[in-house]
């Protein structure tokens, strides 16, 4: 399918056809999401699939969203969603989550130049201990290990080539992200202990996040926000209601205590629709927020028809399909 999208991107820009749509009315808002960018060459110990385009491929969809679409800041949207007004025209909106430090090193210098607005969704206990997400635990230890086999749960799990490793990584983390919080509470630990992997230090942990100072600096640049994504991104489908209402309403207090600043929006963590529910959205309206983003859901079409379900995107790094998932979302979705 990525191959089918990236051959028609081309096709249609190779025919100007990308161009002519730019110039027509969409009624639109597509927000782009991202986590990590980097600046050279991909390599990480880490979780690779949540780094999206290097540095220059990132400036590129920066200059094209400046160019082809009306970017909308936090309160702009929150003004939207108070007056129930509709889109006109073709509006954009740019986040990231997970407090990733290369979004304040390599991203945070291109949304100055090019002046775009963003929210900049924080998991407060993760940045507070300088704590990775449980995500690039898993990769670290599946990468780092040098076991050809391991087992979890009575099942042998390969770990002889890369392509096996690839596989482990993507099995554990649909399990973190399916599986009630009380049965994979402890996977990090057994994972540990079957890899003969130690957790990474907490310095190299501490190296891959944001600072306190780095988020205040955000939080005090000029069309930039900062919104939660909950304390300890556990998936919220996952847990029970008195332990979600905490993930959200604690992330929110302890954001506003920290940054001296009224926090309006949360980020679902994972945020497909299998990651949070009614339920969610109930909670994060009765935690005080006003904004409630889900994550590879799609375009927002017309208007804000949930307030705590506004869509978002994923960002593909080729330019070509970058530009067709924002100009054409259905053709592209």
């Amino acid at each position: 399918m990525k191959g089918k999208k990236k051959l028609l991107a081309k096709i249609l820009e190779t025919t100007r056809l990308l161009d002519m749509v730019s110039r027509t009315p969409g009624n639109t808002l597509t927000i782009v999401n991202y986590h990590r960018i980097y600046e050279d060459k991909l390599s990480t110990p880490f979780d690779p699939s949540v780094f999206g385009p290097s540095v220059y491929e990132f400036e590129q969809q920066m200059a094209f969203l400046r160019e082809n679409f009306n970017l909308l800041s936090e309160n702009d949207l929150i003004n939207l969603t108070h007056t129930k007004q509709p889109f006109f025209g073709k509006n954009a909106l740019v986040t990231f989550d997970d407090g990733y430090r290369d979004n304040y090193q390599l991203a945070l210098p291109v949304l100055k130049k090019h002046q775009i607005p963003a929210i900049f969704f924080i998991p407060t206990y993760n940045i507070e201990n300088s704590v990775l997400g449980w995500w690039d635990i898993i990769a670290y230890f599946v990468s780092q290990t040098e076991k050809k086999e391991i087992t979890l749960d009575n099942e042998r799990i390969s770990l002889l080539t890369h392509e096996d490793r690839e596989a482990a990584r993507h099995r554990l983390l649909t399990y973190m992200k399916a599986v009630a919080h009380e049965k994979s509470n402890d996977l990090l630990d057994r994972l540990s202990n079957q890899c003969e992997v130690a957790f990474p230090p907490r310095s190299a942990q501490r190296e891959q996040l944001m600072g306190w100072e780095q988020i205040e600096e955000i939080a005090n640049t000029s069309n930039l926000s900062i919104g939660s994504h909950t304390v300890s991104h556990r998936v919220l489908s996952t847990i029970n209601d008195d332990d979600e209402l905490g993930e959200l309403r604690n992330s929110r207090v302890f954001l506003q205590q920290k940054l001296s600043r009224e926090i309006h929006s949360i980020a679902y963590p994972v945020g497909g629709y299998h990651a949070f529910s009614e339920r969610t959205k109930k909670n994060a309206r009765e935690a005080g927020y006003t904004l409630g983003f889900s994550f590879n859901t799609g375009t927002n079409y017309g208007c804000i028809a949930d307030p705590f379900d506004i869509k978002r995107i994923s960002p593909s790094p080729d330019l070509s399909v970058y530009k067709g998932n924002a100009l054409l979302p259905r053709l592209f979705a």
